[in-house]
């Protein structure tokens, strides 16, 4: 019964394996990443702190999107009916914005207001996992592939870095740590085209978890979004 039970074993590793490739893929990746929900403003204020240049992004979760970039290695497998199973690994620094209009601040003689120009970026350092299941069409001499799967993000840190120029050329800024969850988990949809060993992709992802969640008072629903695109070769095809 051992020896049978072996052999199917062999015979169907050999069956399933026949006429699949693995493909092992480099990626240079970028974006735009922003913010959905009640939450998420295109606009806010600069609140300083007592020294008077210094302060925190009112609202620093932005639904303008900001330029991100990483890097990523995939593994996949192509089976001999060009469905594909894989997964990427990669780090990545996801970067949202809001424009700044107004600086908040108190002086002895009591608060002011200072209308004001400028940027916040929330920079969010991820290390990203991408399992992923898909369907490969040839197209001549193209291969292009299209999957789906869940990101799956470890935050590293979170910080704002932001900057702006008072009505009478006062120079702000604005630099606090907003590291508040530890992960996020985001379903992708994707699709890459290769001719040869280079090809090139884009991506969407939506984010399932609330960035601020805990928050206490008024309306704290605030989700990631993210379009990506980016480079791609084969090491081994």
């Amino acid at each position: 019964m051992k020896r049978f039970i072996l052999l199917l074993w062999a015979t169907m590793v050999v069956h399933y394996s026949y006429g699949q490739k693995n493909e092992t893929i480099l990626s240079l990746n970028s974006g735009l990443f922003s913010f959905r929900g009640a939450s998420a403003e295109a606009n806010s204020q600069i609140n300083l702190s007592p020294d008077g240049t210094t302060g925190y992004t009112n609202n620093p979760f932005g639904a303008r999107p900001g330029l991100s970039y990483g890097l990523s290695f995939q593994v996949q497998r192509i089976t001999k009916g060009n469905f594909i199973l894989g997964v990427s690994l990669g780090v990545e620094n996801l970067r949202s914005k809001t424009s700044i209009t107004q600086v908040n601040g108190v002086t002895t003689a009591g608060t002011f207001q200072n209308q004001a120009s400028g940027q916040t970026h929330l920079s969010n350092n991820f290390i990203n996992g991408f399992p992923f299941i898909g369907y490969r069409f040839a197209v001549r001499q193209l291969a292009i592939d299209l999957t789906g799967g869940i990101d799956i993000g470890y935050l590293i840190n979170s910080k704002e870095q932001g900057k702006a120029i008072g009505q009478n050329g006062e120079p702000y800024s604005a630099s606090v740590d907003r590291t508040l969850i530890k992960s996020d988990v985001r379903p992708r949809l994707q699709v890459s085209a290769c001719y040869g060993k280079i090809g090139a992709y884009v991506g969407y992802s939506y984010g399932l978890i609330n960035y601020r969640s805990g928050w206490v008072g008024g309306t704290n629903e605030c989700y990631s979004e993210l379009v990506r695109f980016g480079l791609m070769y084969k090491i081994k095809s």
